[in-house]
């Protein structure tokens, strides 16, 4: 009997080890699975665009304030060419119960010298995190605003050398540090808000007096907010509701900025579309948007009206109305056209015609070129090419050729 309960002693022992490895194994196995099931629920793009072109632009001057024109310049594109260069990360992780985790780092940069832009930083273009859920997107950190979004959905030119930017420079580059922003579709209809504390922590040191001091750029306008006892300063408020069919769209945008003291010293922010000086909460620009869209297989006109009042020291409104189409005429041929004039409480009107055509060469790589007209009045100056100057009364032509590679 000894022996026999020996004999199954041994064996019992045995098999316990055998299930002990046969768990362990198991428990082994169960985490890759699991690891292996977690990174197929996240995901971390890193996407880019490179685009440039060379530039042609009769009657420019080479500063503001110039009375007769310098002459014709050809320039390689820096600031944006058909889309502005840039690269970035972004990340998305499901959660569950169709909520996801999100993030987006974005880096503006210029092809031509390698330079950084929107106000010189890493993550100029974007840098937030957020919760995608059922219900909207929220989302935390640098952004672009209501404003963006709407005018993306409604001109055919969208950020581009020759377009809106020319007129209004602050319309391209919409976008608010220190942001909580919702947005939301519901069958079509749409929804969506920003509130920053501090609009643009960004500064951009010049010697131009009419700035307070800061040189004007659209991506640096010396306004951090965020300050002690005044809650409104440097604050920017956007707000958008519409309704996106795949056929017909239309939106409405609130867009409000709040001046505040600068980062410089004496320096005080400034309206970037101006520029006006913004010297404290008080004083603010305002914009209200009508936009919208028909989309006729691959015919599109979009189109809308601009209407901005700063109310500073000194009170100034523009409008702005345009209207464009689009037609692909191949999978690998597509035009675009634009008009749109602007009206100012000086005087200081235009209007701006604008062709592209672009051909692709593959789904990431084509080439552009795009034609332009500024007829301005004798006391405006919009240069064809935003960015750049011109003179007043000037009729100035613009010719781009360019080209765009995705990744």
């Amino acid at each position: 009997m000894a022996r026999v309960v020996t004999k199954n002693k041994s064996f019992s022992l045995k098999r316990i080890g055998d299930m002990k490895t046969v768990l362990t194994a198991t428990l082994v196995a169960a985490s890759l699975l699991g690891s292996a099931h977690a990174y197929a629920q996240s995901s971390v793009t890193l996407y880019g665009i490179i685009d440039t072109g060379i530039d042609w632009e009769s009657q420019s001057a080479r500063a503001p304030g110039q009375t007769s024109a310098s002459g014709s310049a050809v320039r390689m594109t820096s600031l944006s060419g058909a889309l502005p260069s840039r690269w970035g990360l972004t990340g998305k992780e499901d959660l569950g119960a169709g909520v996801k985790a999100i993030f987006e780092l974005e880096s503006g940069f210029a092809p031509n010298s390698g330079a950084l832009q929107n106000g010189n930083r890493l993550f100029g273009r974007s840098a937030w995190v957020g919760l995608e859920t059922p219900y909207g997107t929220i989302r935390l950190g640098r952004q672009i605003n209501m404003t963006y979004v709407a005018l993306m959905k409604s001109t055919v030119l969208g950020p581009a050398l020759y377009s809106l930017a020319s007129l209004d420079p602050y319309l391209p580059n919409s976008r608010s540090d220190n942001t909580l922003s919702y947005f939301a579709n519901f069958r079509h209809f749409v929804v969506g808000a920003t509130y920053s504390t501090g609009r643009d922590a960004a500064s951009s040191p010049g010697p131009a007096a009419a700035n307070g001091g800061a040189t004007f750029n659209p991506g640096a306008t010396n306004c951090p907010g965020n300050l002690a006892g005044s809650t409104s300063a440097c604050r920017q408020i956007t707000a958008l509701a519409g309704y996106w069919g795949p056929q017909v769209g239309l939106q409405f945008v609130y867009d409000q900025l709040r001046g505040g003291p600068g980062v410089l010293p004496g320096s005080v922010s400034y309206d970037p579309s101006m520029p006006l000086l913004l010297s404290n909460a008080g004083q603010t620009t305002t914009r209200y948007m009508a936009s919208g869209y028909v989309q006729l297989g691959n015919f599109a006109i979009r189109g809308g009206a601009i209407h901005r009042m700063t109310t500073a020291a000194t009170n100034y409104q523009t409008n702005i109305f345009f209207g464009g189409a689009s037609y692909l005429l191949r999978p690998d041929v597509e035009f675009d056209g634009e008009i749109s004039r602007i009206t100012t409480t000086d005087q200081k009107n235009a209007n701006y015609y604008v062709m592209r055509a672009t051909y692709l060469l593959s789904k990431r790589t084509s080439l552009y070129t795009m034609v332009g007209f500024m007829q301005n009045n004798s006391h405006a100056s919009y240069s064809v090419g935003a960015g750049n100057f011109t003179v007043p009364n000037a009729k100035q032509i613009g010719v781009l050729v360019g080209m765009q590679q995705r990744f």
